[in-house]
């Protein structure tokens, strides 16, 4: 009797695999796993090769029989998905019979995979791209920044009580459950009051202070801050005030295009602010072109996607953002509900970033869109570049077929996303 295998759809992404392993295949495993058992086998008494294979099942036959259907199970989960060429995205869920030499072994494997489809109507889009303009105010404002950026430390000798707008040096020491937090504490920093560095209210709390003057301060920080260690939680800091200061800003004039913008002249500088911010709106208008085409290109091509994708997805965003998987079981009503509100919006994010790569995917597909290798080592190269504290634990990565897989899909989803934007009708609209 020769291995029986049937695949059940459940869905378009999910499919169960039904596997019957022959008995006299499961009695030949398990002579096997005893034949080298028996070789292996320690047991006091008796000399090595010459254990019975009666004293043999006694003490090693949970064992035996565990590693018999785990390999028999492997072994011919794998063959059903390469007779059926099923790519499974996640880990099966097994069921097993009870394992009965003289009965053989029956098993399932439900699986997800990607859903089999074409994708229509996606070399015809319209799509429309407006272009914000740059006005003389928005240059004012890039120009005013850059200044403010390069304003020196003026002590204040007409008053010594902080006021608003007033730089102040400080010392502080973040502290979270009782144990201080590096990140989030330093021996000296300059903050301007009213500029909205820490969260509320802790520059209110320090209007009114003077030199020399200590406090306690307690802020509570959103469960989407970038420093993990202090993401969602109630941070109180101990805050000295060291010095109390003005800001003393570089006059604007030509001397201040030439020494800090390597520019001849003001109005040279004007026309070099412009030029950039023209660009940074060029950019921002093609981005919401593509992000546009694949919210159309969703809509008229839905599909099913696979919820081991979503998750993996999921996950990888909470681990970006480091949050936790679960809110904490202390974790007060308000922080309770930003966490829970945040996953949800992510978890749909989620769903939405893997549609669109499974739809991107195939455009690439079926319009032929080839991803090279040395695409894909220049994809690492400049990835590798910007990482220069890891580069080496991640070119140990994209050394791995997953990760260089991965790349591919994104460089394939790329081609396709350039691909869709040139035959789409755009039509531009620069606001006004």
């Amino acid at each position: 009797m020769a291995v029986q295998i049937t695949v059940e759809d459940l869905s378009p992404i999910k499919k169960k695999i039904g596997v019957e392993l022959p008995p006299e295949e499961v009695r030949a495993e398990i002579e096997q796993a005893y034949r080298g058992l028996q070789q292996r086998a320690r047991i006091k008494g008796f000399r090595p090769g010459r254990v019975p294979r009666a004293v043999l099942e006694r003490y090693y036959g949970e064992q035996v029989r565990s590693e018999v259907i785990g390999k028999l199970i492997q072994d011919s989960y794998l063959r059903a998905l390469e007779e059926h060429h099923l790519h499974a995205v996640a880990r099966p869920e097994i069921v097993a019979d009870e394992v009965k030499p003289e009965a053989g072994l029956r098993y399932s494997a439900t699986i997800e995979i990607k859903p089999t489809f074409d994708v229509t109507s996606y070399d015809d889009l319209e799509v429309e791209r407006k272009v914000a303009p740059v006005s003389e105010e928005a240059i004012d404002a890039q120009i005013e920044r850059f200044r403010q950026s390069l304003a020196q430390f003026a002590r204040r000798e007409d008053r010594d009580v902080v006021e608003h707008g007033d730089l102040v040096e400080i010392g502080y020491t973040g502290v979270v459950d009782g144990r201080a937090v590096a990140g989030a504490s330093a021996q000296s920093r300059v903050v301007e009051v009213g500029a909205g560095t820490f969260p509320p209210p802790f520059d209110e709390k320090l209007v009114g202070l003077k030199r020399g003057d200590s406090t306690h301060i307690e802020v509570a920080y959103p469960a989407q801050h970038h420093a993990r260690e202090i993401a969602g939680k109630r941070v109180t800091f101990r805050v000295e005030v060291k010095e109390i200061g003005r800001k003393e800003l570089p006059a604007l004039d030509d001397e201040f295009a030439k020494d800090h913008g390597e520019c001849g002249s003001l109005a040279e500088l004007r026309d070099k602010v412009r030029g950039a911010l023209e660009s940074a709106a060029a950019r921002e208008a093609d981005d919401a072109m593509r992000a546009a085409l694949v919210r159309t290109l969703l809509e008229r091509n839905p599909i099913a996607v696979p919820e081991a994708l979503v998750e993996r997805r999921f996950d990888a965003m909470l681990h970006d953002l480091g949050l936790p998987e679960t809110t904490p079981s202390d974790a007060d009503p308000e922080r309770a509900a930003q966490l829970d509100a945040l996953r949800a919006e992510l978890r749909q994010r989620a769903r939405e970033s893997v549609q669109s790569a499974l739809v991107l995917e195939r455009v690439a597909a079926q319009e032929h869109l080839e991803v090279t290798d040395a695409e894909i080592d220049e994809r690492v190269a400049e990835a590798l570049r910007g990482a220069a504290r890891e580069r080496e634990r991640l070119a140990e990565i994209y050394r791995t077929p997953e990760a260089r897989r991965e790349v591919r899909e994104r460089i394939a989803q790329e081609k396709a996303l350039d691909w869709i934007a040139g035959h789409a009708r755009v039509t531009s609209d620069a606001q006004n």
